[in-house]
């Protein structure tokens, strides 16, 4: 719980840090994003460079944007993009997206085109944190029941890909941290329900201990519950 002094200056550094991502998006793919920017635990490489499909779940946290930037450098990448209503700021986010070795696919896509991508071994990345209503399952999130796409327990119970959950922290000194951990599932069910349930459940909480940390690196103009709690 916090108070409204709390709120107010977690809100205000969330206007801060949104606005130089503002910036370093417009500028990201005319600069060199290298080692010294963008630093993450090497002892991912064995599975970036393993001969298999990855799922690469992620969130609105920090900067996702750049994290293509390091990904590409290991296997192709398929990216899956939320549509923008305005088609003339959706093609500007997607031109500006463009990399060699990733490949964006929609939201609303083909979804054999998603699994396909794992099929042939290369790194799915989902933003797994906006609201899915009643496509999604209601796990806690924040103490309150939140919708998490189903996309991503869906793809790995279809393909039993490696499964990462990685978020790109933006450091004091501007240079960014990507925090990855494996996931290893204790259910051994064979019901995909389970399996989406479970996975879901170990994001949300990975998701929810980051934000504790960094609150202002969240996306929060997502509307993340469902309207009814907001009135609450």
């Amino acid at each position: 719980n916090k108070n409204n002094k709390e709120i107010n200056t977690i809100l205000k550094n969330t206007y801060k840090h949104f606005g130089k991502l503002m910036i370093e998006f417009i500028r990201m793919y005319s600069i060199r994003l290298d080692d010294k920017t963008i630093k993450f635990d090497k002892i991912f490489e064995k599975d970036l460079l393993a001969d298999n499909g990855i799922i690469f779940m992620t969130a609105h946290f920090g900067n996702w944007e750049v994290i293509t930037s390091l990904l590409h450098k290991y296997k192709e990448v398929t990216a899956i993009a939320r549509e923008q209503r305005n088609n003339g700021g959706d093609r500007f986010f997607n031109e500006s997206r463009l990399l060699d070795n990733v490949s964006l696919i929609s939201n609303k896509g083909s979804k054999r085109k998603m699994l396909k991508s794992l099929i042939d071994k290369k790194i799915l990345l989902i933003a797994s944190d906006q609201n899915a209503k009643k496509h999604g399952n209601y796990i806690d999130f924040f103490g309150k029941p939140c919708s998490i796409p189903k996309g991503a327990g869906h793809f790995y119970s279809s393909t039993q890909s490696t499964l990462l959950i990685g978020f790109c922290i933006l450091k004091e000194d501007l240079s960014y941290y990507l925090k990855i951990k494996k996931i290893y599932l204790k259910n051994k069910s064979e019901q995909k329900q389970n399996i989406i349930v479970e996975i879901n459940t170990i994001y949300s909480k990975m998701l929810e201990d980051i934000i504790k940390k960094y609150p202002d690196q969240y996306f929060w103009f997502h509307k993340k519950w469902d309207k009814e709690i907001y009135k609450q």
